[in-house]
């Protein structure tokens, strides 16, 4: 049985959503792991930046990848500010407080994106 040209584009419409859905429900928790990677790097622990990056580079791919783009900016944000710390070092208080802002303002971007779609 083939499909017409409107039913596969319906059924790759109804992937997207899926696939847009399981990401954002996904980021939440990544989101919370962020969060815990920072609070381990305002506590010293320099090997935090790298799971940041990980993590944001992540959600800045995929959220491009899903069309999300406000969110995909937040997250490149996070993991520029990351990358541009040298590796092992600890940023200092702007750039801690730069990385928790871009933090905060992903997690409100993540509460506005629609989970439908």
């Amino acid at each position: 049985m083939n499909q017409t040209t409107e039913e596969r584009v319906a059924a790759a419409r109804a992937r997207m959503v899926e696939l847009k859905h399981k990401f954002v429900e996904r980021s939440q928790g990544e989101l919370q792991t962020l969060r815990g990677s920072f609070t381990a790097l305002q506590s010293g622990d320099a090997s935090a930046l790298r799971a940041l990056v990980q993590l944001a580079h992540r959600m800045s791919g995929t959220g491009a990848t899903l069309g999300l783009e406000a969110l995909s900016d937040r997250a490149q944000r996070i993991e520029k500010l990351a990358e541009a710390q040298p590796p092992g070092s600890l940023p200092d208080a702007d750039v801690m407080s730069r990385l928790g802002s871009a933090i905060e303002a992903l997690a409100a971007e993540l509460a506005r994106t629609p989970r439908d779609g």
